[in-house]
């Protein structure tokens, strides 16, 4: 009987001390290591959000020097690229005729006068952008010899969808954005009075006549679309949504490590910012910016220094 109740005493003590010694090894096993991000404050600031439409550089003013005569270039020292002011010689030109006068100018040296190579001009003060002949060619009269292009016709033209009407029109301040990086503000200076059939679009034009700017580069131009000021804003970094984009929500941190899901409402965008509709953060409210992506609501999480 004594081996009985000893047995009957202990066996119970010890299941409950084994069960108690599985649950807590499970209790450390399930308890997860805090997720690495960073952080940021919800912040007031004024936001614009930009229309950005494609533009690109044109010369409005280019004039052809063409042949006032027929014969063979005798004289042209100018290439691509060099300027060229109006009323410079642009070429000498020897026609058959003077040619054939060279013999009987040594008979008769009243008949030099006629020998004379005849001279062409440039009639526009630019840059030599085309060339057609070299030294000896043959030209004849009303040849286009080369075009000259005026730097200071320098225009940007800007595609605009007709939809935009509205926030685009003689006077607009824009934003031009280069390929190199640099940024130019200028304003819309003219349009052209049509339509096009196909993209619906109608060309506005920006006068850059200090600009450097090669003809045919492709530029991006924003304008402002809208803009409001003192706005609840946070970095688009921070924005998550679901695949149909019907749902938009932050990772908002709360109790120093624990990382919450709050639904916003987007309102306006730009390149780094989104503003907030009211009332859904306050100012100084902390949200993950970098490693929230697909992280579940009430997570732990640590915040990188």
């Amino acid at each position: 009987m004594t081996g009985k109740l000893i047995k009957s005493i202990y066996i119970p003590v010890f299941i409950m001390i084994f069960l108690a010694c599985n649950n807590k090894v499970k209790t450390t096993s399930e308890k997860k290591a805090a997720i690495t991000v960073e952080t940021t404050l919800v912040q007031q600031t004024d936001i614009k959000e930009y229309l950005t439409f494609n533009g690109v550089t044109r010369y409005q003013k280019k004039e052809n020097i063409r042949a006032n005569v027929t014969g063979y270039i005798s004289h042209m020292n100018f290439k691509i690229g060099d300027r060229i002011n109006k009323g410079q010689l642009f070429a000498s030109v020897r026609t058959k005729e003077q040619d054939a006068l060279k013999d009987a100018v040594k008979i008769d040296s009243s008949l030099s006068k006629f020998i004379s190579p005849i001279v062409i001009r440039s009639n526009v003060t630019g840059v030599i952008s085309e060339l057609n002949i070299t030294s000896n060619d043959y030209i004849a009269e009303g040849d286009i010899l080369t075009l000259v292009v005026q730097p200071n016709s320098l225009v940007i033209q800007v595609n605009v969808p007709y939809e935009y009407e509205d926030y685009v029109s003689i006077g607009t301040l824009c934003e031009i954005a280069l390929q190199n990086g640099e940024t130019i503000i200028a304003k819309i200076t003219g349009s052209l009075p049509s339509i096009d059939p196909v993209a619906q679009s109608q060309i506005f034009l920006i006068a850059l006549p200090d600009s450097d700017l090669p003809e045919n580069l492709n530029v991006q131009v924003k304008t402002v679309y809208r803009e409001a000021a003192n706005a609840i804003s946070i970095p688009k970094s921070a924005l998550q949504t679901n695949e149909l984009l019907t749902k938009y929500w932050v990772m908002k941190v709360v109790q120093d490590s624990l990382a919450i899901k709050q639904s916003v409402l987007p309102m306006l965008r730009n390149d780094s910012l989104v503003q907030i509709a009211p009332g859904l953060l306050k100012v100084k409210d902390v949200i993950i910016t970098e490693g929230a992506y697909q992280m579940q609501d009430s997570t732990i999480v640590s915040k990188s220094n």
